[in-house]
């Protein structure tokens, strides 16, 4: 695992000490870092507004199609993967944005880990290094709550949505937040809350279509009679 993080390291420093020299500041670097990330990621970020509207039509129309049933579970079961081809639902495919920035996240853990105590930035002017973990701990706590509040923005427009979900949105993305940047480089909870926050202006900004997308092909009016 070692080797796995020098290698990491050994490719993506220079990336970070680029930027590090042009804006003199390793923690602006990270987050200038985060958005050319985030821009590149743009394109997927779009195709998966298309398929959260196509994940909620999909999981009304099966829900209206099971009230409705008066078949066989055998035939039931037949019918739903047909639902899913005809909505274009694809239950793996809302993962890719995850996916994709995984290996990032584990790029900026590897390089900041090992540059350890020479990453200095004015941002946190309480922990020595961006490259080391936060002795107060201030930093996870705010970035995980920052990521609870960015979690309850969602694609899908909250009229539409079941009460109590956004509530349950928070809890989780803190927990899980937390969890990661506890003992984790500063640099790590730069680039989580900055892709966090990018995140959630992205949704702002897509949930308009989102929700022309899902209107067109589902009226939650008829729906409830």
């Amino acid at each position: 695992m070692d080797n796995f993080f020098q290698t990491l390291s050994h490719y993506f420093q220079p990336v970070f000490t680029g930027l590090e020299h042009w804006v003199g500041d390793w923690g602006i670097a990270v987050i200038l870092f985060t958005i050319l990330v985030r821009i590149c990621l743009i394109p997927i970020s779009v195709r998966q507004s298309h398929l959260a509207a196509n994940q909620f039509v999909f999981s009304r129309k099966a829900a209206e199609l099971q009230k409705t049933w008066t078949g066989t579970r055998e035939a039931l079961a037949e019918e739903t993967p047909k639902l899913m081809r005809k909505h274009k639902f694809n239950p793996f495919a809302m993962f890719l944005n995850v996916l994709i920035q995984s290996p990032v996240l584990i790029t900026v853990y590897a390089t900041f880990s090992h540059l350890g105590p020479t990453a200095h930035s004015v941002l946190v002017p309480w922990v020595s290094s961006i490259g080391l973990p936060d002795p107060w701990v201030i930093v996870p706590i705010a970035i995980a709550v920052a990521n609870g509040c960015t979690a309850m923005v969602t694609l899908i427009p909250a009229d539409l949505m079941q009460s109590g979900s956004t509530k349950f949105s928070f809890v989780l993305m803190a927990g899980i937040s937390l969890f990661i940047l506890w003992s984790a480089p500063v640099a790590t909870a730069l680039y989580y809350g900055t892709s966090s926050l990018w995140g959630a202006l992205e949704r702002k900004i897509l949930r308009r279509h989102v929700r022309r997308r899902i209107l067109k092909h589902w009226n939650p009016e008829t729906a409830d009679t």
